[in-house]
């Protein structure tokens, strides 16, 4: 075998001076046959190899001219990119701009297979094909592909067919004179169903490219039990490494009711109409490196939208948001300007008309060992309550104020004895509220009328004090007020640890073992010098919650809501660690800790509940975690959320989830049971169930049951869902879907897929 090296140096031709950023890769060829050069074309034959960086190309004729950077490749040709392996019979291939034409090439991209006649590589972001042939089946005879007459085809993004023909083997069933798939969600949709809730349902939608960077998709849906919707979805990505996005949806909602009329009884029901909406925009922009801008707007026309047609979003987040952010960032400090409102006027919102942030990151101060962070600003503030009361609640009056805050805290981190780390902690904060106020009690004399009966009572007058400035009937508003604060502090931890290197057991993943005890010290106190929260409006605030508080600065955000308190926080954290992968791997942890309240005005227990946070990964199959906590004195109450995760076979896995409280005056009791089973039946066949069972109420809430049939290219799945609403109606379901195995994340045109809608609750995870 003759072996020749090109190497690019300026004595083999002058052009290769321009060529700077290749100045120091060879090119590298070999073959079994003749190589020459010719008027300065390198010439190889017969098994040819060429290298040049992590490409790697092979083929039976090659020529290369290092003045346009070009590659000629005929015959058997192979293209081994770190991407994908291309093979063609005639290429040109340029090393420069990466651009490529091929006659005859085929080749994959995760999850396509393609092959094509004419090819053109424009970019390796940028594929255009003509007379080709695509399908997601790994096979010389695919159960189905599309042949469209021309392709444009961009990796991890999109693929655009015009004058396309859809095969089952190699029988045509449809011609589509124009297809768009996205990579990242599918591009066509059809999902039928029933649900006792929806009645049956037919959900459309179709995606489609706008601009580069911008796909939009139409959705046209029907409910028996609602009537007709149609919307519009909008995703933008743009700007370097795509860092600019935006995502825009719409719904209008046609619903149909029968109404009886009150004026006339008796008479017929009457069908109305009532349109339901929903506006959803989300967007980050980029104005420069360092200073970028926000925006999430959702405007719903009334408050049972996201329940009745987006469960899951509705289980997330109820009451989703609106505002608009700019952000300017440095590494010593933020500044960020927001603006909050309440665009639905059914929910609780604290409205931010701005609101202006300077945050300084800690930094060493003024070159001292001494650390400083600290945050100023002021906000237009006004808290907006509902006009739709729930529970039987009454209206609360609305309130608001101007506000400035300040806050400064230093630190010393040190280290004693080589051992013990100290960090001691003190800070000052001063707020001025342009108002103030008190939510009081009725006082005596006052009355109140039932709404339902007419009924006349008087309000007797109650002692209750209201700490936290919580909100009732009746406020008392007052002059402007200053509230000056101190917090000090300090955190004590240390770190000892032994290894165990006899420890070795490939059952449970041990390759070696390491034992990491922390044991750790967080004490915080906070004086108030000035007007406590029962007379301050309630802005940000503390919420109701099973989890402690946090007791730094600036994590503790209610600022509000600050009050004396002295606080310490004990715990140890411990940490089993092996080796895995050439890296440490966190193989067991526990976290347990508990506060000793001194002075607690958010608890009246002296000491809290004892937390423990485990976390056990021993092995990908396994897994178990736990968060629990457990009363130490009468005020306390009982906590535990439990999760294990099993697959004991290939073909068989299960999940079982425990959730459990009692005794906490904030929420109701409660004792859940979830399961989850899949099991793989054989090649053909599998199915899953999924069990939610509540203790308390001795109610099976929740089950979904699906059977799966595999049909190679295809999966096909049916299945079926009970749920019940504790006293309400009890909602049915069914589903159909069909997920194209190796891309479950596209669907084609008779594809069912309820990935880009929400479906009935649960419906699929």
């Amino acid at each position: 075998m003759r072996k020749f090296l090109f190497c690019l140096l300026a004595a083999l031709t002058p052009a290769y001076a321009q060529f700077g950023n290749f100045g120091d890769s060879p090119v590298e060829i070999t073959a079994d046959g003749n190589t020459r050069f010719d008027q300065g074309v390198a010439i190889a034959e017969d098994n040819v190899q060429i290298h040049y960086g992590k490409y790697s190309i092979f083929c039976d004729y090659a020529e290369y001219n290092p003045d346009t950077r070009d590659v000629l490749l005929v015959g058997n040709i192979r293209v081994y990119t770190p991407e994908q392996v291309l093979s063609s019979q005639r290429a040109l291939f340029n090393l420069e701009s990466k651009q490529m034409r091929a006659l005859e090439l085929s080749g994959a991209q995760h999850p396509m297979f393609f092959r094509a006649f004419n090819f053109r590589a424009v970019s390796p972001k940028e594929f255009r094909i003509r007379d080709a042939a695509l399908t997601t089946h790994d096979s010389s005879k695919p159960d189905f592909h599309v042949r469209p007459r021309s392709m444009r085809f961009y990796p991890d993004s999109r693929v655009i067919m015009t004058n396309s023909a859809l095969y089952v083997g190699q029988t045509p069933i449809f011609w589509f004179p124009y297809l768009y798939a996205n990579l990242n969600s599918s591009g066509f949709e059809f999902l039928p169903g029933y649900d006792s809730r929806w009645g049956a349902y037919l959900l459309l939608g179709y995606g489609f490219p706008i601009f580069p960077g911008i796909d939009g998709k139409v959705r046209i849906e029907e409910r028996t039990e609602f009537g007709p919707s149609a919307g519009l979805d909008l995703n933008m990505e743009y700007g370097p490494s795509n860092r600019n996005f935006g995502k825009l949806r719409t719904d209008y909602v046609f619903e149909t009711q029968d109404v009886t009329s009150v004026e006339a009884p008796g008479e017929p029901a009457e069908t109305k109409t009532k349109n339901r909406y929903r506006v959803a925009f989300q967007q980050r922009l980029f104005l420069a490196d360092d200073i970028y801008g926000t925006a999430d707007i959702n405007l719903l026309s009334d408050v049972d939208f996201l329940e009745d047609f987006y469960r899951r979003e509705f289980a997330t987040d109820p009451q989703p948001d609106s505002s608009l952010s700019l952000t300017k960032w440095d590494e010593v400090y933020t500044l960020t300007l927001l603006g909050r409102w309440q665009l639905n006027d059914f929910q609780d919102v604290t409205e931010r008309k701005p609101e202006l942030v300077f945050d300084f990151k800690q930094q060493p101060f003024f070159g001292l060992p001494v650390q400083y962070d600290g945050e100023s600003g002021v906000a237009s503030l006004r808290r907006a309550f509902s006009n739709e009361p729930s529970f039987g609640e009454t209206e609360f009056p609305d309130y608001s104020a101007t506000r400035f805050d300040t806050f400064h805290q230093w630190s010393l981190p040190s280290k004693f004895f080589g051992w013990l780390n100290v960090t001691p902690k003190a800070g000052i904060r001063g707020t001025y509220y342009s108002q103030s106020g008190s939510f009081v009690a009725p006082a005596t004399g006052n009355t109140a009328i039932d709404p339902v009966t007419g009924e006349v009572t008087t309000l007797e007058q109650t002692d209750e004090s209201n700490p936290l400035n919580n909100p009732s009937p009746t406020l008392e508003t007052k002059s402007g007020v200053f509230r000056p604060i101190a917090n000090y502090g300090v955190t004590v931890s240390t770190k000892m640890s032994r290894a165990f290197e006899q420890v070795q057991s490939r059952w449970l993943g041990l390759d070696g073992l390491r034992h990491v005890v922390e044991p750790y010290l967080n004490y915080s106190g906070v004086y108030n010098m000035g007007e406590s929260p029962e007379n301050i409006y309630q802005f940000d605030r503390v919420v109701q919650s099973t989890q402690l508080l946090p007791i730094d600065f600036p994590q503790f955000t209610a600022i509000d809501s600050l009050d004396t308190w002295n606080i310490t926080r004990l715990g140890v954290s411990q940490r089993l660690q092996t080796r895995r992968n050439n890296a440490t791997y966190q193989w067991f942890t526990l976290n347990s800790f508990a506060d000793v309240n001194m002075e607690n005005p958010y608890s009246d227990a002296p000491i809290s509940n004892f937390f423990n946070v485990i976390q056990f990964n021993p092995v990908p199959w396994s897994a178990l975690s736990m968060a629990s906590q457990i009363p130490l004195v009468t005020e306390g109450f009982t906590e535990v959320n439990t999760n294990l995760s099993f697959m004991p076979t290939r073909d068989f896995r299960f999940s079982i989830g425990h959730r459990y409280i009692d005794g906490n005056p904030n929420f109701s009791d409660n004792s859940q049971l979830d399961f989850y089973a899949y099991w793989r039946i054989n090649d053909n066949w599998s199915v899953s169930l999924y069990e939610q069972y509540e203790f308390e109420s001795q109610v099976m809430q929740y089950q979904r049951y699906f059977i799966n049939r595999d049909l190679t290219s295809w999966v096909a799945s049916l299945g079926a869902e009970v749920r019940d609403n504790l006293g309400g109606d009890q909602e049915i379901g069914f589903l159909l879907m069909m997920t194209l195995k190796d891309a479950p994340q596209i669907s084609l045109p008779f594809g069912f897929s309820p990935g880009p809608t929400d479906q009935p609750a649960g419906a699929v995870d």
